[in-house]
């Protein structure tokens, strides 16, 4: 066997290894981008879930709490309003008596 023999024998036998890597890199790279895509596709749909459930609890629950803490907050101002008419009444009062 001579030395272009011998070259030649390792040029097949390189290039058949690299044809066989690269096969074998494109398969994980297949089976990789499949696992990672329903992974992403999972977390997709997790995230529509989230939004749909706070988007249930804010039009079931927060809106309506809103509502009645600006309710409360209204009562709330119109009462000091009234406390405070009669307070300057009673200071009138106290004023014209001494």
């Amino acid at each position: 066997m001579s030395l272009a023999e011998l070259r030649d024998l390792f040029l097949v036998i390189f290039f058949l290894v690299g044809i066989g890597a690269t096969l074998f890199l494109s398969i994980l790279l297949f089976l990789l981008f499949r696992r990672v895509r329903s992974i992403l596709d999972s977390g997709r749909e997790t995230m529509e879930k989230v939004h749909d459930i706070s988007s249930l609890v804010s039009d079931n629950v927060a809106k309506p709490l809103i509502g009645i803490a600006s309710f409360l907050r209204g009562v709330r101002q119109a009462l000091e309003i009234i406390s405070g008419v009669a307070k300057r009444k009673e200071e009138e009062r106290s004023g014209r008596e001494e």
